[in-house]
């Protein structure tokens, strides 16, 4: 058995963990945990399977409770929560409260090698590595997580130079064989996304002088993997991914911008779902509820991302509002949701839904060129204010 211990300086009041982080590699892996404040104690070992025991890496958090939006999300159990992985030798997460500490388990196909790092003062990486394997040079370091929780990058800056303008990605939703939502009218999601993307990419180009790239072109389907992976290898400063929405009911209606977190309520997250189910092939959205849709599996949020989805959803509503008139644009704000496409992502990442096409209205809307163009121009203003803000920081 391995163990590992950071000691900590005591603390009366319980912290609380807030966010998780796994980042797999086919034989190395790493957790990064993320607490509201230091836990007093921190310690972790490994154990090999036992029986019908699968092997284990254990880490125990002192003085410290789970936050409930941490694993209410997912499967339940006395305690805690149990969080599906599957993938990489990596079986399932599971969350315990063990009177005053708690305690995460990582189930394993094989023991690992493990070790532990603070990150910052709140937060603390597990290193998870098979016996006799190279280290996995694509999983971040702790610096480059240091950054992260400091609302920069994940991307570590040291291998970039800084870029002479902004680079940004601009990812229309769905396309090739997925066509994404289908309007009242047969109007096809891939299609007017595609639409609006070129026009914010001209937008971008003209008012900022930004470098923009597009993820697709024409009717191409990509994964939601390599549309970021796309963005992470070009080492883009912004990701916007362009979408439309999507509803059971037709009366639901309005324009909305998420972020990576969490979902902030019911609704995001059945938008999530619906957006997330192209990861599997064949697999509708409700059957992907009960999957892990990504190789980086995050319960966490970003401050940059958050204000860049301010920016655009406000300048979007405003400017659509004086445009339309009175009653024709419903504001439904910003929200966080567990998408895919961002949680891979290394950088400021919004996902934006422009309307519902299962709306009549919002359907005639998104496909004429007035409203697409006063939209695209309304998303570039917002990113000139985010980068403003941002710049002046």
């Amino acid at each position: 058995m391995l163990v590992a211990w950071l000691a900590l300086a005591p603390r009366a009041q319980a912290a609380q963990l807030e966010q998780v982080l796994l980042f797999l590699g086919a034989e190395h892996s790493r957790l990064l945990l993320v607490l509201d404040e230091p836990a007093s104690d921190v310690s972790s070992h490994s154990s090999p399977a036992v029986g019908s025991a699968p092997a284990r890496a254990t880490v125990m958090l002192d003085d410290t409770a789970l936050a409930s939006r941490l694993i209410t999300p997912y499967l339940q159990r006395p305690g805690g929560a149990e969080m599906p992985v599957g993938q990489h030798g990596i079986k399932q997460l599971v969350f315990s409260s063990m009177g005053p500490r708690a305690q995460v388990v990582v189930e394993l196909e094989r023991a690992r090698n493990l070790s532990i790092t603070a990150v910052g003062d709140r937060a603390y990486l597990l290193d998870l590595r098979l016996p006799d394997t190279p280290p996995d040079a694509s999983l971040p370091e702790a610096p480059a997580l240091a950054n992260w929780l400091a609302g920069l990058s994940m991307a570590p800056s040291k291998a970039h130079e800084p870029h002479a303008r902004p680079r940004i990605v601009v990812d229309p939703g769905h396309g090739g064989w997925d066509s994404g939502a289908v309007g009242c009218t047969g109007t096809h999601e891939a299609d007017v996304v595609l639409a609006l993307a070129r026009r914010v990419a001209t937008g971008l180009e003209r008012e900022l002088g930004a470098e923009v790239l597009l993820t697709r072109e024409d009717n191409t389907f990509l994964s939601l993997h390599e549309r970021a992976a796309f963005a992470n290898s070009r080492d883009a400063d912004i990701f916007i991914s362009i979408h439309a929405n999507a509803a059971p009911a037709p009366t639901v209606w309005g324009i909305e911008t998420y972020y990576l977190d969490v979902a902030s309520d019911a609704n995001a997250a059945a938008v999530a779902l619906r957006e997330n189910a192209s990861v599997h092939t064949g697999v509708q959205a409700d059957d992907a509820a009960s999957r892990v849709l990504s190789e980086l599996v995050v319960s966490g949020t970003s401050a940059m991302s958050r204000k860049l989805a301010n920016e655009i959803q406000g300048a979007v509503v405003q400017n659509l509002s004086q445009l339309m008139g009175p009653g024709q644009t419903r504001d439904l704000g910003v929200k966080s949701a567990m998408f895919t496409v961002l949680v891979s992502t290394r950088m400021p990442s919004i996902l934006f839904e422009a309307s519902f096409l299962t709306h009549p209205d919002d359907e005639m809307r998104l496909r004429t060129p007035a409203f697409q163009r006063a939209t695209a121009d309304s998303i570039v203003q917002g990113v000139r204010s985010y980068l403003a803000a941002t710049e002046s920081e």
